[in-house]
């Protein structure tokens, strides 16, 4: 242990001093700017991207090379710079065999139906570095439309075991598909409630009875018909979703109205699989982390919401026996290791999986009343649950939001003792 503790420390010294030297023969160096890295990692806010765009291209004009390249274009890409295609197809020309460029040239293709030279480029990626995550992601769901579930598989294998999923965020989608029923149909976002999901069933054999329907693929023209195929309620046919997606452009082309937020026919698919599913008597649920339109808020207040879900579907069930079931599961079943960890406690407050844990403590507040009156008894437990794995990870607005619910309930003296050291009067 000793050998290599001190084999550590020599490489620092030696970094230390090579910075030391070209700090001194450069007096005018320009700093190299963070890595890009997929937003399935890490999020900043628009302003953030371009101005990370900005500064990995003087950092390329001063050093120019590859790597400093690649990261000018992801950067490109999330600003949205309107030369981002001629920046990309200038980089490829340059470094044909760069993973990065030649992932961000398939996802230049996405949507279209051909979807052979997409694969052409992330094969390529990944031939050149087997390793690289960000090329098996796009890989799984194109392998996925062409109906080749054996190499959509063997992508969220290799996803799996590159550990780029971080434990919180896995342990998130294994509590959503543990807060659900039995066949449930659960609707989910973007990339941090779908890959996991998925992979946990389809590669660990975890709630395999759920079926995963992902909002912003109902977009495209073939996952509606797959999604079919692989378990959904029968809520369309290749006719019919033909003439919704005619229709839907024509009123979009007539109103002059841009794309929603959800994409065009999202929501309208989501209905029509809530409508199926109750007549098939199958719960349909959507994920905390959906980015609510007027159509979903809608949904959402004529149903329950139940934590990380809300159901959507009519239920016999009084809500009262179904908050104490759900939040029962959340006290028993829920796993917290990645919560507890100290990548997550360290990260910064745009680190994706920290966003994505505190859904945790927006389901808490947004529940707390209902708590408060139909589960009582588990109010104590709840609260040392939040104390113990999610309070010092939120954001002071909403840290201070729970206070406020947690104090204004106080026969828990437990809760109470905490209420005074907040300086909140019971």
């Amino acid at each position: 242990m000793r050998r290599i503790i001190s084999l550590i420390i020599t490489v620092s010294l030696f970094t230390g001093v090579f910075m030391s030297f070209n700090s001194v023969c450069i007096a005018d160096d320009v700093v190299r700017p963070e890595e890009i890295l997929s937003k399935r990692l890490v999020v900043y806010d628009d302003e953030t991207y371009a101005k990370l765009e900005q500064l990995w291209k003087e950092y390329n004009d001063k050093f120019p090379s590859e790597y400093a390249y690649s990261n000018w274009a992801y950067a490109a890409r999330y600003a949205g710079d309107e030369k981002y295609q001629d920046i990309l197809d200038k980089g490829l020309e340059k470094y044909p065999a760069n993973p990065t460029l030649l992932y961000l040239k398939a996802l230049i293709g996405l949507g279209k139906s051909d979807n052979a030279e997409i694969i052409k480029y992330l094969e390529k990626a990944i031939s050149i570095d087997p390793g690289y995550t960000d090329a098996w992601f796009v890989l799984a769901v194109q392998y996925m439309t062409n109906g080749d579930e054996d190499r959509a598989n063997l992508a969220l294998k290799n996803v799996l075991e590159s550990g780029v999923i971080t434990d919180e965020v896995m342990d998130y989608n294994y509590n959503m598909l543990m807060s659900l029923d039995r066949d449930a149909v659960l609707i989910t976002n973007g990339d941090n409630d779908t890959y996991p999901g998925w992979i946990l069933q389809r590669i660990l054999d975890i709630r395999p009875d759920v079926t995963i329907v992902n909002r912003s693929l109902l977009n495209t023209d073939w996952y509606p018909i797959q999604v079919v195929e692989q378990g959904a309620p029968r809520f369309i046919t290749s006719s019919e979703l033909e003439q919704l997606r005619n229709a839907i452009n024509e009123k979009m082309k007539k109103d002059k109205s841009g794309i929603p937020v959800g994409g065009p026919y999202g929501d309208t698919l989501i209905v029509r699989i809530i409508d199926s599913a109750e007549r098939s008597g199958r719960p349909v649920y959507l994920s905390e982390t959906l980015y609510m339109t007027d159509r979903l808020t809608e949904l959402v207040d004529n149903g329950q919401t139940l934590g990380l879900v809300a159901l959507v579907t009519k239920t016999d069930v009084p809500y009262r026996d179904r908050l104490h079931d759900v939040y029962s599961r959340w006290l028993n079943d829920f796993r917290t290791e990645g919560l507890r960890g100290w990548r997550l406690r360290h990260s910064p407050e745009t680190d994706a999986g920290r966003m994505l844990a505190v859904n945790y403590g927006m389901a808490l507040v947004g529940n707390l009343e209902a708590i408060n009156q139909y589960a009582p008894d588990l109010r104590g437990d709840l609260f040392r649950w939040y104390l113990d794995n999610i309070y010092d990870i939120l954001r002071t607005d909403i840290r201070d939001r729970t206070i406020a619910l947690w104090c204004s309930n106080t026969d828990v003296e437990e809760i109470r003792d905490w209420c005074r050291k907040m300086g909140v009067k019971p």
